[in-house]
């Protein structure tokens, strides 16, 4: 708890104090390898053969927040003084039947809209036989570890 105060510390007194970002520094992509991998692919396999779709969506919500932090990194702290949270996840578009458990499965995401204390995040899941990518819509908001609020000092 004593680290997280002295974290406090690296929090813009404003929104005017933040280094400015663009959407590329945010952007990664991951790959899935559960065509490559069997032993990997058994944890996201139903006793149907096919592909757990609650595993992906914990995927999809730790790289939205992982995006976040890349975005929000502050170079001279060692960890975040920010907590990150997942506040909406917006529409997406599939069925579980399209994903194949065979083949593997590339995200890339990245931020594509900043407001005070949320943030919009762009993930695209692809597989060989998805055509177009997915998109994954999702709306992270952070907050001062400590005090719960708007990640400013003030």
């Amino acid at each position: 708890m004593e680290e997280r105060k002295l974290l406090h510390g690296f929090l813009a007194e404003s929104q005017k104090g933040l280094p400015p970002r663009r959407m590329k520094d945010s952007y990664i992509e991951v790959l899935l390898p559960l065509g490559s991998q069997p032993e990997l692919r058994e944890k996201y396999l139903t006793v149907q053969n096919t592909v757990r779709f609650g595993r992906i969506l914990e995927d999809l919500d730790s790289l939205g927040v992982l995006i976040c932090y890349m975005h929000t990194k502050i170079h001279s702290a060692k960890m975040s003084p920010l907590s990150i949270v997942t506040a909406l996840v917006d529409k997406i578009d599939m069925c579980k039947k399209s994903l194949s458990p065979e083949q593997d499965i590339k995200f890339s995401g990245h931020v594509c809209w900043v407001g005070k204390t949320s943030m919009e995040v762009k993930i695209q899941m692809f597989q060989v036989r998805l055509r177009p990518p997915k998109h994954c819509p999702f709306v992270l908001i952070q907050l001062a570890s400590l005090s719960e609020r708007k990640a400013f000092k003030a």
